[in-house]
């Protein structure tokens, strides 16, 4: 295996993603100036001449956000297979683009979700204070697929951003991951109920067993919220964008001031107990990820990880080491695993769900800035 040239802004299972250099010019206009990639919008395609004003705009970008469109590099050959990232839109200021495009002989090998999924997980954590969003052609149910499944919601439309005049196309959206305040816990009280109970019935690591009772459920959240009033936990929550169904308002279909979307349903929580008291003082531990399995498949748990992580960061200055622990046979360790987690200890059978199934016992951590734990 090739290494990948550094720096290195992200990585996925296949894939690099750097910051742009002033020679990748040959392949940055190999891949924006073949029609067969622009079949759903020709007329943006650029000229030659175009890719080198882009691509100093991308290397400007950098310089100056430290964020912008990156090159895809295949980490197996090392070769640059296509251009993705986030950036700021001059007429959006608040919200940061999602794109990505391929050489259109790497099409049709998941390559735009895998990158997709990573890139909006990073952007909800590093980036709280502003959107992810996408523009997609409404004929293009593949772009539109894939932003979905990466944990983008559809809010609407809007004109293009380059084309106030232009056909309007789908705006979407990633949901919000934030820290509840101490005195707005108890008006979530219900929904996170409901959405614990559709958990435990789908068959989620999350306490219980499918089928448990209602009120059980909403005791083991109440000792949680008595927690979190009394400065102990953090609750976290991720909701669904509310966008309007159809054009938004604001000039040319834009909302005004570029402002996120009214906050909608609550489609998953999490909870930091950080007040371990000596000698952790330093330690939070993740309890009760969820998300709504109505929408599994969806990258939300990750976003929602991601998002949690983000808030440690910011929100919990004394911690620096996040701990969990979980039940193996769901395929969680490859998950969090994924998000940076180590495994540190496990005992065989260590959970006794029923007279005839045991599970081990896991326990992960990862440091809040990223370090290795070592």
């Amino acid at each position: 295996m090739r290494l990948v040239s550094a720096p290195v802004w992200l990585t996925t299972e296949r894939l690099a993603l750097r910051r742009p250099r002033a020679d990748d010019l040959d392949d940055y206009v190999r891949l924006h100036t073949d029609p067969r990639t622009y079949a759903h919008s020709p007329a943006s395609m650029p000229t030659p001449e175009g890719c080198r004003e882009r691509l100093s705009a991308d290397l400007s970008d950098w310089e100056r956000a430290g964020l912008g469109y990156a090159a895809v590099v295949d980490r197996a050959t090392g070769a640059v297979i296509g251009w993705a990232g986030l950036r700021h839109k001059d007429s959006d200021a608040s919200a940061l683009n999602l794109y990505y495009r391929l050489a259109f002989d790497r099409l049709g090998r998941g390559f735009g979700l895998e990158i997709a999924r990573a890139v909006v997980a990073w952007g909800v954590e590093h980036r709280p204070d502003d959107l992810v969003t996408a523009m997609v052609d409404e004929v293009n149910t593949a772009s539109r697929r894939t932003a979905e499944r990466s944990g983008l919601f559809a809010c609407g439309t809007r004109a293009p951003r380059d084309d106030p005049h232009g056909e309007p196309m789908l705006y979407l959206e990633a949901p919000r991951v934030s820290a509840v305040p101490t005195g707005d816990v108890d008006a979530l009280r219900d929904d996170i109920v409901d959405l614990w109970v559709r958990v435990n019935d789908a068959g989620g690591s999350v306490g219980f067993l499918p089928g448990a009772p209602r009120a059980d459920v909403a005791a083991a959240l109440d000792r949680h919220l008595d927690d979190v009033r009394s400065g102990r936990s953090l609750l976290c929550v991720l909701r669904e964008p509310a966008g309007p169904e159809g054009e938004p308002a604001g000039p040319q279909g834009d909302r005004a001031g570029s402002r996120p979307s009214a906050a909608g349903p609550v489609r998953g929580i999490g909870l930091w107990e950080h007040a371990l008291g000596f000698p952790y003082e330093h330690v939070a531990g993740l309890k009760r990820l969820m998300v709504d399995p109505q929408l599994q498949g969806r990258n939300l748990g990750r976003i929602l990880l991601g998002g949690m992580v983000g808030i440690a960061r910011r929100d919990l200055p004394h911690v620096e080491l996040l701990r969990l622990d979980y039940r193996d046979g769901l395929g969680l360790g490859e998950f969090y695993g994924r998000a940076g987690w180590s495994e540190v200890g496990r005992v065989p059978r260590g959970l006794k769900l029923t007279e005839s199934d045991y599970r081990d016992d896991v326990a992960m951590a990862r440091r809040v800035d990223g370090a290795p734990l070592r």
